[in-house]
């Protein structure tokens, strides 16, 4: 955890319109799961090519990939990705250990968002945790994920969420949390 960490700490440093969201900065604060990839986001457009000139200014780079909405670096055997992540954050970001993360909130909204556009445990652990922590309210959070993803229905990609079928390995608990969310 502290290659990874000293390595988001070098990052956020020189790239300050970027936070880190994703499981990693839910790791770094609670230590809750293994993560071993640093997602830095950005609400606003930036250019690729800029990026990636300074990234290789920077830093030894193993691989560079590109994708529609996100640039990736292998920096240390470590996937670095600057996404552009056009929703805004309802709640300030935080700081922890030099590093702008999104609101823990914000994280439990972006985990649902991604549960509705791939399949992967991590989020509805990360989401069942986050909920477990803090039981905000179901009503809220339902407003809130609309407001902060427009024109995007909450119970499609709620019941993308809840699709556990696509997650067998998940322990129980995690099920039984988010199960707290139907309304």
């Amino acid at each position: 955890m502290e290659k990874l960490l000293k390595l988001a700490q070098e990052v956020q440093k020189n790239f300050k319109n970027f936070y880190l969201a994703g499981g990693t900065a839910i790791m770094f604060k609670f230590n809750h799961r293994l993560s071993v990839d640093l997602d830095f986001f950005s609400f606003k457009s930036f250019s690729f090519n800029r990026i990636s000139a300074k990234v290789r200014r920077l830093f030894v780079i193993q691989k560079e990939e590109r994708g529609e909405d996100n640039i990736d670096f292998y920096i240390n055997d470590i996937r670095v990705s600057f996404v552009f992540f056009p929703f805004k954050n309802i709640k300030k970001t935080e700081k922890i250990y030099d590093i702008r993360i999104a609101s823990d909130y914000d994280l439990f909204l972006n985990k649902i968002y991604s549960a509705g556009r791939r399949i992967d445990p991590k989020d509805p652990f990360d989401a069942a945790f986050l909920y477990k922590t803090y039981h905000w309210d179901k009503r809220k959070i339902k407003k809130d994920f609309e407001r902060k993803f427009p024109g995007q229905s909450y119970e499609l990609f709620l019941g993308a969420l809840l699709k556990f079928e696509d997650y067998p390995e998940l322990p129980k608990w995690v099920k039984e949390e988010l199960m707290k969310l139907l309304i």
